[in-house]
C-alpha cells in the first residue's frame, strides 16, 4: 500500500492521476478531499487531513510499505508516526538546492536536507527526488502580464533556471513510488530539457501571448521593496539567493527524466502554451 501526502497539490494531484491510471492500490491525504472525490476509484482511499497535524491521520498509515513525503519545515512526528505504524519505505520530494556549492547557507537547501537527515536518522529506505525549480512557480509573473503598460520590470534578468515541468516530476515519483527497490537509497536529480535565463522565459511568454514588450532590469532593493507588501520576507531571500548563485555559477541539465520515463523531458514553451490562460 502506498501513501500519498499533498494529493491535491500542484505534483501530488498529478501522483494521484498516475497511480489510478495503474490502478495501484494507495491512500491520498488532503485538507480538501471534495477535490478528489471526482476522482474516486476502488483503487484510492482518500484521508482527510493536515499533513501539519498527523496525530489527527497517523492510524491511516498503518498497512502502509511506501510514503510519499513533501516538504515540512519539522517532519520530526510524522516520521515517528510512519516508523511506529510500520512504513518502511519514503519517497521524499526534496530539491536539488542541497546539489549547489552554497547549500549549507541556502534556506531552501537547508530546510530540504534537515528533512533528508531526518529520514536518514530514522532508519528509513528512502529515495530522495531533487527537483530543480517547479515550472509552474513561473505563475507568479502573472500580473506582470495582465497589468503592464508595455514594459515588466524584474531584477536579474540573466538569471539562469533548470525548471521542471510539473508533469515529469510526478511520472518520475509515481514509477519510484511502485517500483521503489529498484531506486532504494538513490538521490535523483530532476531538470527540465534545458537551461533558460529570466530573459528567455518572459520573452517566449511575450511571444506566445502577442504581447509586444519592452524587459527593463529592476534593481534588488525595488524588487524587496515592492513584494515585501505582498509575500513573505523569506520567499523574496529565496529568489534572490537562486539569482544570485546562477549569475555565478553553471547549471546543468540531467537525464533522469529520460532515463526512467522513457522520453525527453517537457520544454518551458509546452509548459507556457499549456498555461497561457493565466498569463492573460
Amino acid at each position: 500500500m502506498l501513501f500519498i501526502t499533498g494529493a491535491t497539490g500542484t505534483v501530488g494531484s498529478r501522483v494521484v492521476h498516475y497511480l489510478k491510471s495503474k490502478e495501484v492500490n494507495f491512500k491520498a491525504l488532503t485538507r480538501t478531499p471534495e477535490k478528489l472525490m471526482h476522482d474516486q476509484s476502488d483503487h484510492m482511499t482518500i484521508v482527510t487531513g493536515d499533513i501539519k497535524d498527523c496525530s489527527a491521520w497517523s492510524d491511516s498509515l498503518r498497512g502502509v510499505e511506501t510514503l510519499f513525503l513533501i516538504l515540512l519545515d519539522d517532519a520530526e512526528e510524522i516520521l515517528q508516526a510512519a516508523r511506529a505504524k510500520g512504513v518502511r519505505n519514503i519517497v521524499f520530494l526534496s530539491s536539488a538546492s542541497i546539489n549547489r556549492s552554497d547549500a549549507a547557507y541556502n534556506e531552501n537547501a537547508m530546510k530540504h536536507k534537515k528533512v533528508e537527515e531526518q529520514i536518514q536518522a530514522y532508519g528509513f529506505q528512502y529515495v530522495f527526488i531533487r527537483a530543480e525549480a517547479f515550472m509552474h512557480n513561473t505563475i507568479y509573473w502573472r500580473d506582470l502580464f495582465r497589468y503592464n503598460k508595455g514594459t515588466i520590470r524584474l531584477p536579474a534578468l540573466e538569471a539562469k533556471l533548470a525548471s521542471v515541468h510539473e508533469e515529469d516530476i510526478a511520472g518520475v515519483i509515481s514509477v519510484v513510488v511502485t517500483d521503489f527497490d529498484r531506486f532504494s537509497g538513490q538521490v535523483l536529480t530532476l531538470t527540465g530539457a534545458n537551461i533558460l535565463s529570466q530573459r528567455n522565459i518572459l520573452t517566449e511568454i511575450s511571444k506566445q501571448l502577442g504581447q509586444s514588450l519592452k524587459l527593463e532590469e529592476q534593481t534588488i532593493a525595488d524588487f524587496r521593496s515592492y513584494m515585501s507588501k505582498y509575500i513573505a520576507e523569506e520567499y523574496i531571500t529565496l529568489r534572490v539567493q537562486d539569482w544570485e548563485y546562477t549569475l555565478k555559477h553553471k547549471l546543468a541539465v540531467t537525464d533522469t527524466v529520460l532515463t526512467i520515463l522513457g522520453r525527453e523531458p517537457y520544454t518551458f514553451r509546452e509548459w507556457i502554451a499549456e498555461h497561457l490562460g493565466d498569463f492573460q
